[in-house]
């Protein structure tokens, strides 16, 4: 765990230094926030926060078992109605895997959600080129569902069920007879 944790210390810090589009990036998401609080201009930023508020106003109206498969592209189609510009685009998800799968299926996705990554994580934690590809696969999901949805983005999520698929299939099939 030390050496994952090492690794992506690493790699952030290459990529930090080496990516002057990453620095401005960030050091940009600053400047959006204070035009979205300060004169209400739908940037980026401003976007996000406000897509993340309408999905925490929408999970206590249902939050064990949630509005229900495909109601969140109702759910913000609906808040997007008589607004103008960018505010009035139409969106079906609020950019953050979590909130997404709370609006659908509440607490009970949620938890089926992180069981999902747990379980995903521990199969990769032996040593191995193999493991190490699959533990990539489901670290990189998981960090950046935080900022997308990826698990129901069609390219996205199925990038994840074949990295995970194919790195657990050949994990397995490496275990010892015994082990399985």
């Amino acid at each position: 765990m030390l050496l994952v944790l090492a690794g992506i210390a690493a790699a952030a810090i290459v990529v930090w230094t080496g990516s002057p589009y990453l620095r401005g990036r960030v050091a940009h998401v600053a400047v959006e926030y204070r035009e979205y609080q300060d004169i209400n201009r739908p940037t980026s930023t401003g976007q996000r926060l406000e897509y993340w508020t309408q999905a925490l106003g929408w999970i206590p109206e249902a939050p064990l078992i949630g509005h229900g498969t495909g109601s969140a592209k109702q759910l913000f189609e609906s808040a997007a109605d008589g607004k103008e510009g960018a505010w009035g685009q139409k969106i079906s998800n609020p950019h953050n895997q979590t909130l997404f799968v709370a609006i659908q299926w509440g607490l009970l996705g949620v938890i089926a959600l992180y069981a999902m990554w747990f379980f995903h994580f521990r199969l990769f934690r032996a040593e191995g080129v193999v493991a190490w590809i699959g533990l990539t696969v489901v670290v990189q999901n998981v960090f950046s569902s935080l900022l997308n949805s990826h698990l129901i983005d069609f390219h996205e999520g199925w990038l994840y069920v074949l990295g995970v698929g194919v790195a657990g299939g050949v994990q397995r099939a490496l275990l010892p007879e015994s082990s399985r």
